[in-house]
């Protein structure tokens, strides 16, 4: 029976739980851009990127897909010549799919021009809510390896309810801490105290103003500048605060620096902290668009 290919371009070690999982879906998985000593079998190592792409039902490139907008992101083999994206995209054939991390909208329109399909795995909303729990993880040890204390009775503020404020909520709330979740909505609000949270509504920008003294650490997960000079200069300097949020984030950086308030920049957690589990949830994303492409 024939095996339909893929090539993985590029990336870090959540690329090689992906590519297994391609494996054990029945793929047959083509890797450039990885350091050697990472690839085993039944993954194979391509001599270079046009030997992975040749042939390729799907093409899949790392989250971010790229770190400079021009070239494929290889951070573990930054000796290698990374291919340009556009010389990549000149490469597939129409039919093939392109799929990525954070893909640069003219990059997506180019390709559509050429009858490149192409997917941006990072918007998907299974992928999302799979990555909430390896965050809200990532979250906790943070908190856990930063904070001078036992979780259980730490005064911790979650603000946002959303997929990775729920789930780190949940976490804190099952080691004991005493949670307080601040979100705009009363009904979600009401959600986070059935869950055993106090709760907070954010209004204007005063509101936040009961999170500047007594708590240990405040996790943000809004992608919206609620921290600002204002509530920032009022910070207790022991207070941690931990940005979970995407661009731009909630904290004034400039602000906090200002105030000597420390600051975690948390991002891109899943595959910190949990490369395998992140590279299994991206290819199950992928897997299930392969599957509605019809693809595979």
């Amino acid at each position: 029976m024939f095996t339909k290919s893929v090539a993985v371009l590029g990336g870090d070690r959540r690329q090689i739980s992906l590519g297994l999982r391609l494996i054990e879906a029945g793929l047959t998985v083509r890797l450039f851009g990885l350091p050697r000593a990472l690839i085993a079998a039944p993954l194979q190592a391509a001599e270079n990127w046009q030997e992975a792409v040749a042939g390729a039902a799907a093409v899949i490139l790392p989250l971010p897909a790229s770190q400079d907008g021009r070239h494929v992101a290889m951070p573990l083999t930054p000796e290698e010549k990374a291919p340009r994206l556009d010389e990549l995209l000149s490469f597939l054939p129409a039919g093939t799919l392109l799929t990525g991390g954070k893909l640069d909208e003219g990059l997506q329109k180019r390709a559509q021009e050429r009858g490149v399909a192409c997917f941006d795995y990072f918007t998907s909303e299974e992928l999302q809510q799979k990555n909430a729990l390896p965050t809200a993880e990532g979250a906790l040890m943070i908190l856990m390896e930063r904070l001078p204390r036992v979780m259980r009775g730490a005064r911790i503020a979650v603000i946002g309810y959303g997929r990775v404020g729920q789930a780190l909520a949940g976490l804190l709330v099952s080691v004991g801490a005493e949670v307080t979740v601040a979100a705009r909505r009363r009904e979600v609000l009401a959600k986070a105290v059935d869950s055993g949270c106090q709760s907070l509504l954010i209004g204007d920008d005063t509101t936040l103003m009961p999170l500047t003294a007594g708590y240990h650490a405040v996790c943000n997960t809004v992608p919206h500048c609620l921290f600002g000079e204002k509530i920032l200069s009022a910070m207790s300097r022991d207070t941690l605060l931990v940005e979970l949020a995407s661009s731009p984030g909630g904290i004034d950086a400039k602000a906090a620096k200002k105030h000597d308030i420390s600051v975690i920049y948390a991002l891109s957690l899943p595959g910190k902290y949990a490369p395998v589990t992140a590279g299994e949830i991206i290819a199950d994303t992928v897997l299930s668009r392969l599957y509605e492409e019809g693809v595979i």
